[in-house]
Order: C-alpha cells, then structure tokens, then sequence
C-alpha cells in the first residue's frame, strides 16, 4: 500500500513520533513517502498569540533527511514569511496557493492509497485535507493523535478525526464483561501506582485543569475561549459553599493574576502533583482535557462544559452553561469503566528512537541518503537542533 504521511510542521519530539510511525508502517509492507514542510506560517500556537513563522527546515535537514525514509520537504519562503508577519490575512491566500501547488504534484504523482495526518484539525492541515478530497473524494484517511493513558509513548488512530471529532466521541461503550471490568480495575489500581498514591479521598474542593487556549480543543470544541471565561463561569456556577482550586496547563506562560476574576475564591495550585489534586477532591470540572480523562481513574464525579472523545459515552457528565456544579451528584463508575476499556482498546504503544543525531548523521552519510540537501547544512542544522535539544 502507498502511505503518505504529512506532517508540516516537524519539531524534536513530533519528528521522532512521525519517523516511529513511519517505520511501523514500512514493517507492515507499506511504502511511505514523508511530506513535511520548512515552514508553516500560523496565526498563534501555545503561548505564543501573535501571527508567526515557525521555521522547521533545520530539524527537516537532521531528522527527517538523515532517516533513509523517502521525503518531499516544501521549501520555506522567506519573501511569504515576511509579508505574513507584516499582512497575515492578506498573505495567507498566497501561502495557501504556493502549498497547494507543491501539494497537487505530490498527490497527483504519488496517488496515496492512504494518507496519515497528526490531528488534522489546524488550518494550514486542513487546507491539505480539503486539497487531496477535492483531487480523489475516496481518499482514505487515519488521523493520529496522544493517547490518553499516558500521553507519552501513545497513540490512537481514527478514520474521522481526532478528539471530539472523532468516530469514538459519536461511540457509546459497550457493556463490558466481568473479567474485562476486573481487568479495568487492576489497571486503574496500578495506574495510581506509578503515581504513589492510591489513598483515594475527599477533602472538599472542586478541581479545574486549565487548558492552553490555542489548543485546537479550546478553538473548535470549547464555549470558552480564554481560561478566564471559563474561570469566571466556573465562580459563579459552582456552588457558593465549596472551594475551588485550579491549575494551570504546564505550557501556559499567561501570570495567575490575569486569569482569575477580581476578589476570587479560586485558588490556583501549579505546585502539588496533578494526580494528588484529582485524588483528593470531591469532583473534577473542566473543559475537555485529558485530565478529565485521568480523572475517571480516580472513581471522581467529572464534569465537562465542552466536547472530546467522551461525547457519546454517559461516563462524564455534560453540563450546560446555565446549570449550578455541585460536588455531589449521582454518577456511574460502571459507564466510567467503560468508557475507559473502550480507550485502552484504541490506545496503541509507539516505540520512539531517539538515538544520536551523529549516529544517525554517519549512517545517512555512509548510505548517501541526504541528497536533496547539501552535506554541510545537515552537518550545520543537525548541530543546531543537538544544541537546542540540549537547552531545553
């Protein structure tokens, strides 16, 4: 079979990810081709809320190039960079028809039998996706994105999409067996294991995960833009007689005074362990995060105001904008079972290497696999990406 897999914008931890699933399709006697972009051009991305370029050819030149996997990279364009970032509505339909382009020859030439996408949801993804449905409306798709238990190392495929758009957020979980619901429970015993603590308690506090508002989660399937909105919300539909502590996502760089509303009761707790805060509180309230997920290990009420892979399962309980949270309330941990044993079904474990640039530089060299690019700038780019590897 003829697999595509697009990724267009590669940084170090998303180009090993892509290069691991590519390897296991080549296993299953798939031929790949790897498209990938130097460049993509966005709007905003993490804390970053301002239109940008990020620039990928470097971590393209050492990790993708040096792989020995067939790749088309499309070159970046620095004149379209700089028009971006001075007019970025205007220059988007021009980025748009010079991917296009590039993109319609592949395709054409390559006829993918089918086409693997990260997620999927982003705009300058989509444009891809609209592109090879407008040149084969037949074209088949498997969407990847993280898993759930844990992120890391995990993966799950979909033919329709990721998250709540997904075949498994239109699911609902069948009733499972008694073994398999024993099995279940030795899992989630064991899950808390590796986080210390299986002293499941109540200490009387609602928990909120916080998200990063430029999450694709937050932009298409959320009521919320901003997690002060939903803060602000949470504060005055949460019943007055209990406390409420958050937390903020690991990559939100937004400072605690800006995100809670003036003489609040929220307390914002960025110290104690996630999972200690889902394990000691009355219930769990949020948007669509994976942590809502987690939360179900824990045998806790879980509210969620916006929509994801849970949708069709009765596993956490959907709240309208206009209702009042309160701590108790009458929840099946059996449908929580279930719906966890339907994603650990899904959940698949990926293998990724992350062995020496060098190492894998000298190979490249020794198998002459690096032509499209000159030997000098892969040396050059794959010193740079060791270096901000290093850094980071």
């Amino acid at each position: 079979m003829r697999v595509l897999i697009y990724e267009p914008m590669p940084d170090i931890q998303r180009a090993d990810v892509i290069l691991a699933i590519a390897r296991k399709e080549t296993e299953l006697g798939n031929n790949i081709l790897l498209l990938v972009e130097e460049e993509v051009q966005l709007f905003s991305r993490n804390h970053i809320n301002q239109p940008h370029s990020v620039n990928c050819t470097n971590i393209v030149k050492a990790k993708i190039a040096t792989s020995g996997l067939n790749f088309i990279s499309l070159p970046r364009s620095k004149a379209l960079a700089k028009q971006f970032e001075a007019n970025p509505n205007k220059t988007l339909r021009e980025i748009k028809n010079y991917r296009a382009n590039c993109f319609h020859k592949v395709i054409e030439s390559y006829k993918p039998e089918k086409i693997i996408i990260w997620n999927g949801l982003p705009h300058y993804q989509q444009d891809f996706i609209n592109l090879a449905r407008d040149i084969n409306p037949n074209q088949k798709f498997s969407f990847l994105e993280a898993g759930w238990f844990p992120q890391s190392g995990t993966y799950y495929e979909d033919p329709l999409g990721v998250n709540a758009q997904s075949s498994i957020s239109i699911t609902k979980p069948k009733t499972i067996s008694s073994e398999e619901r024993q099995n279940v429970r030795q899992w989630k015993v064991s899950y808390r294991e590796k986080f210390g603590d299986n002293d499941i308690s109540d200490n009387g506090y609602l928990f909120i995960p916080l998200q990063l508002e430029t999450d694709t989660n937050i932009t298409k399937f959320s009521p919320f833009s901003t997690m002060k909105n939903f803060l602000e919300w949470a504060e005055s539909h949460v019943a007055p007689n209990i406390d409420i502590i958050a937390r903020q996502h690991p990559l939100d760089r937004t400072p605690p005074f800006n995100l809670l509303p003036p003489n609040s009761r929220i307390k914002l707790d960025n110290e104690t362990p996630l999972h200690q805060l889902i394990s000691k509180s009355s219930c769990v309230l949020g948007i669509n995060s994976t942590v809502l997920l987690e939360s179900l290990i824990y045998d806790k009420p879980v509210y969620a105001v916006g929509d994801g892979v849970f949708s069709g399962a009765d596993a956490i309980i959907k709240t309208e904008l206009d209702e009042t949270i309160l701590t108790h309330h009458t929840f099946s941990i059996e449908g929580q079972e279930e719906l966890l044993h339907l994603l650990l079904q899904k959940q698949k474990n990926l293998t990724v290497s992350r062995s020496s640039f060098f190492n894998k530089l000298i190979s490249a060299i020794k198998d002459q696999r690096y032509s499209c690019y000159p030997l000098s700038g892969i040396i050059f780019s794959a010193f740079k990406v060791w270096i901000k590897n290093k850094l980071s």
